[in-house]
C-alpha cells in the first residue's frame, strides 16, 4: 500500500497518515502502560528525535512544528545548551517545505533502541515514509547522545514521563473509545493493538501508522493543560479527544469501507476539493465517515456540548478539502436517530451510500460573493450587505466573528434585533450592527465559535472562513 500524505493547515497543523510497511512494533521503553489492546508509551529514542528537532533553527522559530512554553521544554533548552554547535543540529534542520523529511526522521526513531552497550540499534523494518532519513543520520545522533549525556537526562525525567502517561491515559477516554467503536464495527482481533506514542515536544501535528496487520500506531501531541499538570473541563476533553478519535476509528472504519463499491456511490470529483486524498482509494470517503463517526460518539458522551464542539470540527474539516462534512455527518446522524441508536453504525453504510449517490450531482458548495471586498463603515453607516452565489437558507438568526487580532475576537448573533432582511431570491441580506471603533478588523463566517452557521437551501454550509475586511472610512 502506498503511503498516505496529507499536511493541512488550519488553526492547527494536522497530518494524518497511514500506511502498511513495518514488520514487529518495537517494545524498545519500559515507560508503557496496557489495558486490552491499547498501549501507551513514552518511547525513549522517539524523545531523542522530538529533542533534537527541537533544538535546530527552525524547532526552535516555527510556530507549529514544536510545541514550547512549558517547565520541561525550559529545562530540556538549558541541559542541551552545550550542544547548539553540533553537527548534527544543521544536518536536521528540515524547513516547512521538507515536512516529509522531518517527519521521517522523527517517526523512524521509533524503530529504534539503545542496546546493552548504548549503542543504537533498529528493531525492525519500520520506514514511515519509505525514506531512511533516520538511518541516515544514525551516526551523528549517536555521537550526540554521547555527547550530551542523553540517556542521564531521560532518566532523570522518568517521573514526568509516567505522569504524561498516565494523564493522556485519564483523559483522552481511550477505552469509552474503543468500546463504542467495538460496538458498531467488527472488533480488531484480539491479537491487535492500538499504540498511542507520546511526546510533549509534539507540536499540533498527529500521524497514524499501521505498524503492521495488527498494529496501528498514533503519534500524538500532548494538550498543554496536561502537560503543565491540568486537566480538561468538559468542553476542552468534548474538542481535544476529536483528534485522536478520528485516528482510531480509521482502524474500524477503513475495514468496512472495503467491503462496499465506492465508485458510483461516491465519485470523489464531487466530494473533494483538493484534499490530497483523491488519488488513494476511498480515501475522501474515510475522512468523511471518520469525522460524522465522532459526532455520534462526541454526541453520547457530552450531549450538551457536542452540537457546538462538532460543527467546529466541521469548519475545519472543510478548509482540509472535504466541503460537504457537515452535511454528511448529519445524515449519518439522522440515519442513527431513526433505528434509536439501535442500529450499528456498519450497518448503515447501504442506506448512507444510497443517500451520497442520490444528492453528489447536485452539490455547490455557496460562496460569499462580495468575499474580498473591503467594508468602509462610519458612525452614520451600520448597513451591511451580504450576497451569494445561490438561494440561501433564509434564516431568522445566524451567527458572526468579528476577529480583531490572531486570538481576539468576539462572536455575535445576528436577528430581528439588527433589522435582518432577506431579499425574495435568498441570496441577499442587509443588517445593520453597531461597529466597533477600531481601525482594521475581520467580519468572519462560519467559524470556530459560531453556533448558527449560514447554509444554503441545500443544507450545505457556506465556506468556512468567509467574509470581509473591515476598515474606518479615512474620510
Amino acid at each position: 500500500m502506498k503511503n498516505k500524505i496529507l499536511i493541512g493547515f488550519t488553526l492547527v497543523i494536522y497530518a494524518f497518515f497511514s500506511s502498511c510497511q513495518s514488520n514487529e512494533v518495537p517494545n524498545s521503553n519500559p515507560k508503557l502502560i496496557q489495558e486490552d489492546v491499547i498501549l501507551v508509551e513514552y518511547p525513549e529514542v522517539y524523545e531523542l528525535a522530538n529533542i533534537i528537532i527541537a533544538l535546530t533553527e527552525d524547532g526552535i522559530q516555527d510556530k507549529w512544528k514544536v510545541k514550547k512554553g512549558f517547565s520541561y521544554y525550559d529545562e530540556m533548552r538549558t541541559y542541551f545548551k552545550p550542544m547548539e554547535g553540533h553537527p548534527l543540529l544543521d544536518s536536521v534542520n528540515f524547513i516547512r517545505e521538507r515536512w516529509e523529511e522531518f517527519l521521517s526522521f522523527r517517526t523512524d526513531a521509533y524503530a529504534f533502541r539503545f542496546d546493552e552497550n548504548n549503542n543504537l540499534k533498529r528493531m525492525n523494518d519500520f520506514h514511515s515514509f519509505g525514506i531512511t532519513e533516520f538511518d541516515d543520520h544514525i551516526k551523528l545522533v549517536q555521537d550526540f547522545a554521547e555527547k550530551s549525556n542523553f540517556r542521564q537526562f531521560f532518566k532523570e525525567n522518568e517521573a514526568f514521563h509516567n505522569d504524561m502517561i498516565n494523564a493522556y491515559k485519564n483523559q483522552y477516554m481511550l477505552h469509552e473509545m474503543k468500546d463504542f467503536l467495538s460496538d458498531h464495527f467488527d472488533d480488531m482481533s484480539t491479537d491487535s493493538k492500538f499504540v498511542i506514542v507520546l511526546s510533549p515536544f509534539v507540536g499540533s501535528q498527529h500521524l497514524l501508522r499501521e505498524m503492521d496487520s495488527l498494529t496501528n500506531a498514533s503519534f500524538a501531541d500532548i494538550a498543554s493543560q496536561l502537560i503543565n499538570g491540568d486537566s480538561f473541563n468538559d468542553e476542552e476533553k468534548s474538542s481535544n479527544i476529536h483528534t485522536l478519535f478520528t485516528e482510531m476509528d480509521h482502524a474500524y472504519v477503513n475495514p468496512t469501507s472495503a467491503n462496499y463499491e465506492l465508485n458510483s456511490s461516491f465519485k470523489n470529483v464531487y466530494w473533494n476539493n483538493e484534499s490530497g486524498y483523491d488519488e488513494y482509494e476511498r480515501g475522501v470517503f474515510n475522512e468523511y465517515m471518520t469525522w460524522a463517526v465522532f459526532d455520534l460518539f462526541n454526541s453520547k458522551h457530552f450531549p450538551e456540548l457536542a452540537e457546538k464542539i462538532n460543527l467546529n470540527w466541521h469548519f475545519q474539516n472543510e478548509t482540509r478539502g472535504f466541503d460537504y462534512s457537515n452535511l454528511f455527518a448529519s445524515k449519518l446522524k439522522s440515519l442513527y436517530n431513526k433505528y434509536d441508536g439501535k442500529k450499528k453504525i456498519k450497518d448503515l453504510y447501504p442506506e448512507l451510500l444510497e443517500w451520497t449517490k442520490s444528492v453528489q450531482t447536485t452539490l455547490s458548495k455557496p460562496q460569499l460573493l462580495n468575499d474580498s471586498d473591503t467594508l468602509w463603515i462610519d458612525l452614520k453607516k451600520k448597513l451591511v450587505r451580504l450576497d451569494f452565489s445561490e438561494p440561501m437558507d433564509q434564516a431568522e438568526s445566524f451567527d458572526i466573528v468579528l476577529k480583531y487580532g490572531q486570538w481576539d475576537n468576539e462572536v455575535i448573533n445576528i436577528g430581528a434585533i439588527n433589522n435582518l432582511n432577506w431579499d425574495k431570491s435568498g441570496k441577499s441580506l442587509t443588517f445593520e450592527l453597531e461597529f466597533p471603533q477600531k481601525e482594521e478588523y475581520y467580519l468572519l463566517l462560519n467559524w470556530w465559535g459560531v453556533k448558527e452557521p449560514l447554509k444554503s437551501k441545500k443544507g450545505i454550509m457556506i465556506q468556512a472562513k468567509s467574509g470581509l475586511t473591515i476598515k474606518k472610512n479615512p474620510s
